[in-house]
């Protein structure tokens, strides 16, 4: 329970973290690489720019803009997951920010991903981070 609690909290102070990122049109940068040992064939991402990434095993974080055809990043990046095999442990929704907890087990491991995206920030309706751990 102290796993889920932490990723909740690691996506909320990222969705603070991400307000002074790039504007809707384009990303702030050209691409982020991900860290050499990110699970990339268990941890699908949204279509988009990756604007932050961070972290080591068994924690990343991620900032991805997604590209203007997915429709609602939010929703693209969960389906995404879901498409992946993930589970929807919890959901969080209020009038700023939203976030989807899931989990998968694989490589004799559980994946805890925390989906979030929040009105605070500049990209609001184009940005999701990711938060992962690995248990």
């Amino acid at each position: 329970m102290n796993r889920v609690l932490f990723a909740i909290l690691a996506v909320v102070v990222a969705l603070v973290a991400v307000t002074g990122c790039g504007g809707d049109d384009a990303p702030a940068t050209e691409g982020a690489a991900l860290p050499k040992d990110f699970p990339t064939a268990q941890v699908p991402l949204v279509q988009g720019a990756i604007l932050t990434a961070d972290g080591t095993s068994p924690e990343w974080q991620v900032t991805v803009q997604a590209y203007a055809d997915v429709g609602d990043p939010f929703t693209a990046a969960v389906d995404t997951l879901t498409e992946a095999g993930y589970a929807e442990s919890s959901r969080t929704e209020t009038d700023r920010e939203r976030s989807v907890l899931l989990s998968k087990e694989a490589d004799g491991k559980t994946y805890w991903v925390t989906v979030g995206q929040s009105a605070a920030s500049s990209t609001a309706g184009s940005t999701v981070m990711y938060s992962i751990t690995l248990a």
